[in-house]
């Protein structure tokens, strides 16, 4: 998965929860492998805002790990994984 299809799944979802008029359908984590991760540039974006937060692009909570798939999970389907969930950030 590349960053740009992240940011696409992620402007879509954001546009569906506006159709919808339903916050869970808002980006709830983004779930990458190790290697997909690996990969991502360093400047991209994906950081550590804290310790407490984790790693957020756009305000979505990305969890990175060696069995996980590259997916954009919407809050509806994440299970609280990406909680506390903050607006969507515009790209950079």
């Amino acid at each position: 998965m590349t960053l740009e299809d992240i940011d696409h799944l992620l402007d879509l979802m954001a546009k569906e929860a506006h159709d919808k008029a339903d916050e869970a359908f808002l980006p709830g984590s983004i779930s990458l492998s190790v290697d997909s991760w690996a990969r991502i540039p360093k400047d991209a974006g994906m950081r550590c805002t804290n310790i407490l937060l984790g790693i957020r692009y756009r305000g979505v909570q990305v969890l990175v790990a060696r069995a996980r798939e590259g997916r954009v999970l919407n809050r509806a389907e994440d299970q609280d994984a990406g909680a506390p969930y903050f607006p969507l950030e515009p790209k950079a």
